[in-house]
């Protein structure tokens, strides 16, 4: 029987890991521990686990049950779990467990007598984008089943708490100092801290204090749920920079928060009624426009087999120190093939009629071409006759490029359509190639993690060209807001509640006029506002974090962030996942995963069921590294014991 101590007693125990932060990520490094357990040699005493996080445990800061309801999820609840399933290649025991669809199903019953919870739950179905905090009673449930059915080896003990250092004793051993003075002896330990918060960069900073300086308001980047959105005025002008998924939370607590409704027309477009308590909305970003929507529509076809033209094995006979290749000239093109060949899969196995060759003949001719090649070009216009249906790559990445937009009025009706395209592309069987695509970034996406955990890119390329740019498309393309969110995105375009700037924003201070001022690459004029957001998260900057046990641990040179003398800014670990140091050198007891992280790859809090999710591989490897048991790279297709 497993226990979970709290506060802990004294237990006899051969290991001692701690766990700083109590998020998803946590749950699953637990149930991958609880998984490879059982390989732990006769007479093995318990395995001690300690996890350490202020908030609760499951949801931890982001998942918390207390924040605002019409917060969402950008998965649908049957695209959620913090199991493992039979599709994933792991060393350890398969524990299954409920996706977040099947648990509500599961306990629809109680969720109806939470009286905060019962209207969502009565209606939510695996198609849901149900809200943040139904998301947090599953993972509160989740890390309640993963202790209670734990192997008897393994004891929890929870602390809500800050860790605010990790020392080295003599035992060896790690002791871990805590916010309320208490410090816990471990043999191991896993930072598993999810996003965190920095201090303003200079650039925040002198947003700042020109807006204290002129009594205006300045919301910098964060985690929306933390931001008091009742000192954005109503009726008032606020310039938004950002169109990602801070934006479309700040739509949400800014418009229908404050009590402005949707109705459907005649013709069954959504209609924005404000409460008059609204703001006037301008938003910009860098690309013009808002993230796609999260694609709901599944493939016609069986799934394409991938990767097939991008993988480790072909990058090295292309390149054989991809360290040296350019990444715009030589990687990526390689990259984009296969995204369209994911795309040409399902349009020519799902929808023939819409194409004029055979699969075989086409895939022959494929293979011989590169990317962006005039030959590709002839290929596709002979196997593919209506333009719409041809896989776009420049579109993709630059959509307001060469659309000759001449105006702010201009820009916003085209970026408003933009929007409602692609909401009409979900209802398009034709359009199942978008699916085909998110897939196609999914891979080649995990194939940079493989060549980056494998030290085959230049320290540049990481941090400038896959860690920023890269990872900034991907997320543009496949983590997008509810459809339903764009649909009233586009509403309020209509009502004027929100006004569309489109690409290349910047923004500027008048010290003169006392106000911030945007204009874009495409508005003829400059937008006054007294109110600026920053709609997006900090970015991961360990010299310039508030956490204070990163804090602990860069001052003495025990955490780096440089990649061969280049500043990632993110903690880096090698290819095992343990903390580097200034010295260069792997700390044998100190661990780290999630989002901040960089040196492993990398894999996303809430990995999709029955995909062999980087998610369960990563833990797996994790776990075994922290039991010491042998290791196989489940991170590549493997075995698995039932």
């Amino acid at each position: 029987m497993t226990e979970t101590l709290e506060p802990p007693t004294a237990v006899v125990a051969d290991s001692v890991i701690a766990i700083v932060g109590g998020g998803p990520r946590c749950l699953g490094v637990l149930d991958s521990l609880c998984a490879n357990v059982s390989e732990l040699p006769p007479g093995h005493a318990k395995v001690v686990v300690h996890i350490f996080d202020p908030f609760p445990i499951g949801g931890g800061r982001v998942w918390r049950r207390d924040q605002p309801s019409l917060l969402w999820m950008n998965v649908p609840a049957s695209g959620v779990t913090v199991f493992a399933d039979e599709t994933c290649h792991v060393a350890g025991r398969l524990r299954k467990g409920p996706t977040l669809a099947e648990w509500i199903d599961e306990h629809r019953a109680s969720l109806l007598a939470d009286p905060e919870l019962a209207e969502e739950a009565a209606t939510a179905s695996g198609e849901t984008f149900v809200s943040r905090g139904l998301q947090s009673e599953y993972l509160k449930w989740a890390f309640e089943h993963i202790v209670s059915t734990a192997p008897e080896h393994i004891v929890v003990v929870t602390h809500q708490d800050t860790v605010i250092d990790i020392v080295d004793v003599p035992g060896p051993a790690q002791l871990v100092r805590t916010e309320s003075m208490e410090a816990v002896r471990a043999d191991k330990v896993v930072l598993a801290q999810g996003h965190l918060d920095d201090e303003l960069g200079r650039r925040e900073e002198v947003l700042r204090d020109f807006a204290v300086a002129h009594d205006l308001l300045y919301m910098p980047p964060a985690y929306t749920a933390d931001c008091d959105a009742s000192q954005v005025p109503a009726g008032g002008s606020v310039i938004v920079s950002g169109l990602g998924l801070a934006f479309i939370d700040w739509m949400v607590l800014l418009g229908e928060s404050r009590g402005g409704t949707f109705t459907a027309d005649s013709n069954g477009r959504l209609r924005y009624h404000p409460s008059g308590k609204e703001p006037v909305l301008y938003a910009g970003s860098r690309r013009g426009v808002p993230y796609h929507p999260k694609l709901t529509s599944p493939l016609r076809a069986e799934r394409p087999p991938l990767p097939h033209f991008f993988d480790v094995p072909t990058v090295l006979e292309r390149y054989p120190d991809p360290r040296t290749a350019d990444f715009a000239t030589e990687l990526w093109p390689l990259a984009c093939k296969e995204i369209l060949y994911a795309h040409y899969h399902e349009l020519f196995h799902g929808h023939p009629e819409l194409v004029s060759m055979e699969w075989t003949a086409f895939l022959r001719e494929l293979t011989a071409v590169d990317h962006g090649s005039a030959e590709l070009t002839d290929l596709v216009e002979r196997a593919v006759p209506d333009p719409r249906d041809r896989f776009d790559m420049a579109a993709i990445q630059a959509p307001l490029s060469g659309t000759g937009l001449a105006g702010l009025d201009d820009t916003h009706r085209y970026v408003t359509d933009f929007v409602r395209a692609h909401l009409a592309r979900i209802d398009d069987p034709r359009c199942s190639v978008d699916s085909a695509v998110a897939l196609g970034f999914f891979s080649v996406y995990d194939i940079f993690g493989k060549l980056l955990r494998a030290r085959r890119l230049s320290a540049s390329s990481i941090v400038r060209d896959v860690d920023g740019w890269l990872h900034g498309l991907f997320s543009h393309v496949t983590s997008g807001p509810p459809p339903e969110r764009l649909a009233q995105l586009a509403a309020m375009a209509d009502a004027g509640v929100v006004v569309f700037l489109g690409g290349g924003l910047r923004v500027s201070v008048d010290a003169q006029a006392g106000v911030f001022r945007a204009t874009s690459d495409t508005a003829d004029q400059e937008i006054s506002a007294r109110c600026l957001i920053d709609a997006r998260l900090p970015p991961a900057d360990i010299t310039r974090t508030v956490d204070p046990l990163l804090r602990s641990l860069k001052a003495r040179d025990e955490v780096s962030d440089s990649i061969s003398g280049v500043s990632s800014g993110r903690i880096l670990v090698d290819s095992s996942g343990r903390l580097i140091g200034a010295d260069g050198q792997a700390h044998p007891a100190r661990w780290a995963v999630g989002p901040w992280v960089i040196g492993s790859g990398w894999a996303h809090a809430f990995p999709r069921p029955r995909q062999n999710a980087g998610f369960f591989r990563q833990n797996d490897m994790l776990a075994r590294d922290l039991l010491q048991l042998p290791l196989t790279d489940t991170r590549e297709p493997g075995s698995r014991r039932q």
